[in-house]
C-alpha cells in the first residue's frame, strides 16, 4: 500500500519563504508518526529502498536488543536470521509494488537467543516533493501459529491416510461377509431346503421347526448384505458409483418409506477410486442423518459433472434441520462426528463441503475435482 507521508527525508525547498512552512510540515508529520510507532506493542522500522535503517522503534531495541544507533544503516540485518536474510535483501533488489509485500524471515529474540518467525509487511512510503522512497515495515511473531499451521497440516494428513486405511479395511470386511459368509448361508438354506423336501416325503407335511430355520437363515443373508452394503457396497468396485448410488437409494427407500428423487448426469462413467468412495460417503452420511426425519418425505439426491468438476447434492425435505452451529453445539454426537469426517474428506480430495438450506429443510453438497476415469476393475 502506498503511503504519502514526509518521513525522515529532507525536502528540496526551492526559496526561503517555503523553507520554514515545509520543515515544519515535516517535523509535524515525523512527530505525529513516532508518537504513534514509539507505542505500537510491534516491531515498526523504516528502511531505504537500498535496505540501510533509519527508524526503528522502542519495540525493536526491546526485543532484539539492538539500539536504534547501533541499527541504522546495515545494522538492523544483524538481527536477521543469515538464511532469511540473503532473500530478504534479494527483494530490494527488485522495485517493491504500490500494494507491498509480505515475507516470512527469522528475527533473532534477545531474551533467550532464539530465532523466532516473524511476518514482515513492507510498505511503500514516497515523498511527495523529492520522489524519495522508503520502506515501513511491520513484523508480527507468528512463530506459535506457523507451529499451529504445521500441526494441523500434519494432522489432516494423518487423518487422511486413517480414513484410506480405513476405507480399505471397510473394503475387505464387506467383501469377506459377501463372499464367505453369505456363500456359506447360502449353502445352508440349500440344504434346509433339502431337509423340507425330505420331511414331505417321509410324513406328508412340513417341519415347522425346518421352516424356523429357513427364516432365520433369510433374516441373517438380509442383514449380512446390509451390513456389507453400508461397509463398502459391492456394486461400487465392481460397477461403479452409479450403480451404487441407485443401490443405496432404493434400500433406503425400502427402510424409511421415504421417496428418494434421484438425477445422475447421465454416461458418468468410472472415476478415481478415491472419488468414489469420497461422493458414496457424502450421499450415504448426508441419508443417515436425515433418516430419522425423511420417513415418508421427499428426498432429492443430485449427482452433476463438468468439464473440471464434480458435485453431489442431498437435499432433505421439509422440516429437516441439520444446521452447522448445531454441529458446533453437539460435536460429539455421532452425526455430527460423521459430518465433520466427511468434510475431512472432501476438503482432501481438494474439493469444497457445504451445509445450507433448501426449501426449509437441509441441503449438503460437496464438489471435487475431478480426476482421470479409471477403466481397470477394482480388485
Amino acid at each position: 500500500m502506498e503511503t504519502s507521508l514526509k518521513i525522515f527525508e529532507r525536502p528540496i525547498t526551492p526559496n526561503r519563504e517555503s523553507c520554514g512552512e515545509s520543515a515544519s510540515s515535516v517535523r509535524q508529520d515525523e512527530v505525529s508518526f513516532r508518537n504513534l510507532a514509539d507505542h505500537m506493542a510491534q516491531i515498526v522500522c523504516v528502511v531505504t529502498s537500498h535496505g540501510k535503517g533509519q527508524y526503528f522503534n522502542p519495540y525493536w531495541e526491546n526485543y532484539t536488543a539492538l539500539s536504534e544507533r547501533e541499527s541504522l544503516d546495515s545494522g538492523w540485518m544483524r538481527a536477521l536470521h543469515r538464511e532469511d536474510l540473503d532473500s530478504f535483501i534479494e527483494l530490494f533488489r527488485k522495485p517493491i509494488e504500490l500494494g507491498g509485500l509480505e515475507f516470512d524471515a527469522r528475527l533473532r529474540r534477545a531474551s533467550d537467543g532464539s530465532y523466532r518467525r516473524h511476518l514482515l509487511r513492507c510498505s511503500v512510503l514516497r515523498h511527495e516533493q523529492n520522489g524519495i522512497t522508503n520502506v515501513l515495515i511491520c513484523c508480527t511473531d507468528v512463530e506459535e501459529w506457523r507451529k499451529a499451521e504445521a500441526t494441523a497440516k500434519e494432522q489432516d494428513a494423518l487423518l487422511g491416510l486413517s480414513l484410506r486405511i480405513q476405507d480399505e479395511e471397510k473394503r475387505k470386511i464387506a467383501h469377506g461377509l459377501h463372499d464367505s459368509a453369505g456363500q456359506y448361508l447360502v449353502a445352508l438354506q440349500l440344504k434346509l431346503d433339502g431337509l423340507q423336501r425330505s420331511s414331505i416325503a417321509k410324513a406328508g407335511c412340513e417341519n415347522p421347526l425346518v421352516d424356523d430355520c429357513r427364516e432365520l437363515v433369510k433374516r441373517c443373508s438380509r442383514e449380512i448384505r446390509a451390513i456389507s452394503h453400508l461397509l463398502y457396497p459391492p456394486l461400487l468396485d465392481d460397477l461403479g458409483l452409479e450403480s451404487a448410488i441407485h443401490l443405496h437409494a432404493d434400500r433406503f427407500m425400502e427402510r424409511t418409506k421415504a421417496r428418494v428423487e434421484l438425477e445422475i448426469e447421465p454416461n458418468l462413467g468410472r472415476l478415481d477410486r478415491d472419488l468414489e468412495i469420497a461422493l458414496f460417503r457424502v450421499v450415504q452420511q448426508a441419508l443417515a442423518s436425515m433418516e430419522r426425519q425423511c420417513a415418508g418425505k421427499d428426498v432429492r439426491i443430485k449427482i452433476g459433472a463438468g468439464q473440471t468438476s464434480i458435485f453431489v447434492e442431498v437435499a432433505g425435505p421439509d422440516g429437516t434441520d441439520l444446521y452447522p452451529h448445531k454441529f458446533m453445539l453437539s460435536s460429539r454426537t455421532p452425526s455430527a462426528i460423521g459430518l465433520a469426517t466427511l468434510r475431512q474428506r472432501i476438503v482432501e480430495a481438494g474439493g469444497l463441503f457445504e451445509i445450507g438450506s433448501s426449501r426449509g429443510g437441509t441441503t449438503i453438497r460437496a464438489v471435487v475435482p475431478r480426476r482421470a476415469l479409471v477403466s481397470h476393475a477394482c480388485d
